[in-house]
C-alpha cells in the first residue's frame, strides 16, 4: 500500500468518524474487511443492519459493539 493510498484511507476513516449511519463500503473500511464479507455477514444475520429500498445501511454504534463481541474466526 503506497503513501497516497494510506492517506486516502486515513481521510475516509476521519470522515466516517462524524457519521452515525454507514453503507456497505464504509462499514467494510471501518471494520477492515471486504465488502463481500460484509454482505456475507449481513445475509447470515451476524451483523445488525437495515434496508431501505435495495440499499443496506448500518448503525455505526451497533456494528462496532457487535464487531467487538463476534469471535475472530467469524470475521475471516
Amino acid at each position: 500500500m503506497g503513501v497516497e493510498e494510506r492517506l486516502e484511507r486515513i481521510e475516509r476513516l476521519l470522515l466516517l468518524g462524524s457519521k452515525e449511519v454507514l453503507n456497505t463500503s464504509e462499514i467494510a473500511l471501518l471494520l477492515g474487511i471486504s465488502e463481500s464479507r460484509v454482505r456475507h455477514l449481513t445475509s447470515a444475520k451476524k451483523i445488525p443492519h437495515y434496508k431501505q429500498g435495495n440499499k443496506i445501511y448500518f448503525r455505526k454504534k451497533a456494528v462496532s459493539y457487535t464487531h467487538l463481541t463476534l469471535p475472530t474466526n467469524s470475521l475471516v
